[in-house]
């Protein structure tokens, strides 16, 4: 006897069949192997016997007269589509084996039957059969619930970075805008849906406006959410001048610092290069630090544009505790506009090495004479292509 039968549990075969002596041979044979038949002398009455007795198995003669043979086995597969049904045919008839099998039978046999281990061998390859539909069934019926788990799960995320993107945008001042004899500009180009790169400009004293690009190591959410931190930050320091409470100078410089170790405390590994710049409208000066940002601002004065003086940069924002910020001031023109970039503008931008591409952004600024919309539309990629970083850009010009 066959291991993999006798290793089972009893097995219920339903047979239907009107030939007596097929009866006997296949009633003797699963009975020498302990098997536990249920016995339909028709199509009509097999298809009650296998609702009551719920078979494991089934074995139906196609040379029967029964009209109706091919629809129960076309009923019991629409019922139970991974229940293995085996055919018996005697060989000459063809036509209607080839019809069971269209049906999705999983085995036949021809008549008359040689010897029971060949039923035997029969039994266990239709069995393993239907065990491998089966488990194929709940395979995909699980990956189907994984995947309408994952479809729900996208659609939460995607509302979470929706929700996000319009704090971002909120947080942001709604361009163009002017403040005092300034007038700001910007655009914000994120390369997912969150953006690691943000600008503001506001008014921090009577005569100072505070402003600022920056751009957080990486993109997605959890370089958005640095942008959040800093921009309250930030916001907290101004309101602090404005109320007379800050400590220290109110100067780009002392700014960086404080958000420096603010960062590094926060203990987020992220780093941000930051352009910070005060404008005193009574003074006419532009006082200014950088923290590690590149490309350089383009200042246009005087009828020309080159990028904005420096004399001494330091490291971004987040990286090094002991680093040192530093700022400098220059007089402002009447003619005066400064553009500012974040780096992913380079990254669209197809003029070669880094000097060719700082030498672009340069003439462009000359060319339109900082007027931010004209430098929008020099620079800034098709609205199908998918950019490879954040971009920002931003201007100020006199109003």
């Amino acid at each position: 006897m066959n291991p993999a039968i006798s290793a089972r549990k009893e097995l219920s075969v339903l047979v239907i069949d009107d030939d007596n002596a097929v009866i006997a041979t296949i009633t003797a044979a699963l009975g020498n192997l302990q098997q536990h038949v249920v016995l339909a002398r028709d199509a009509n009455i097999g298809l009650e016997r296998f609702h009551s007795a719920c078979p494991d198995l089934v074995i139906i003669n196609i040379d029967m007269p029964d009209a109706s043979k091919f629809a129960t086995i076309q009923q019991l597969l629409e019922v139970a589509s991974d229940l293995p049904i085996i055919v018996l045919a005697e060989r000459s008839n063809t036509d209607d084996l080839l019809h069971a099998l269209r049906l999705g039978v999983s085995d036949y046999l021809i008549l008359p039957l040689e010897s029971t281990a060949i039923l035997e061998h029969s039994i266990n390859n239709s069995l393993r059969k239907a065990r491998l539909i089966g488990e194929n069934i709940r395979i995909r019926k699980k990956l189907e619930k994984i995947n309408a788990e994952l479809e729900e799960r996208v659609q939460i995320f995607q509302q979470d970075q929706q929700a996000g993107r319009h704090v971002q945008i909120n947080m942001m001042p709604i361009p163009p805008k002017d403040i005092g004899p300034f007038h700001f500009n910007h655009k914000v180009v994120p390369s997912l849906y969150l953006s690691g790169d943000t600008v503001d400009y506001k008014s921090a004293s009577r005569h100072e406006t505070l402003f600022y690009i920056a751009d957080v190591s990486g993109h997605g959410s959890s370089s958005a959410f640095i942008t959040v931190l800093l921009r309250f930050r930030i916001e907290q320091m101004r309101l602090d001048n404005l109320r007379g409470r800050f400590e220290g100078e109110f100067t780009p410089a002392h700014l960086l610092e404080v958000l420096n170790r603010d960062l590094i405390k926060s203990g987020l590994d992220k780093h941000v290069t930051v352009f910070m710049g005060i404008l005193n409208d009574n003074t006419n000066m532009l006082e200014y630090s950088v923290a590690g940002h590149h490309p350089l601002p383009v200042l246009y004065q005087h009828g020309v544009a080159s990028p904005i003086p420096l004399a001494r940069s330091s490291f971004p924002i987040g990286l090094f505790g002991e680093a040192t910020y530093f700022n400098q001031k220059l007089p402002i023109a009447e003619d005066f506009a400064l553009v500012l970039f974040s780096d992913g503008i380079l990254e669209v931008m197809k003029n070669g090495d880094y000097a060719n591409k700082e030498e672009h952004l340069r003439q462009v600024v000359q060319d339109t004479k900082g007027r931010f919309e004209d430098v929008k539309a020099a620079l800034s990629p098709p609205k199908t292509m998918q950019v490879p970083d954040d971009i920002a850009i931003m201007s100020v010009t006199r109003t």
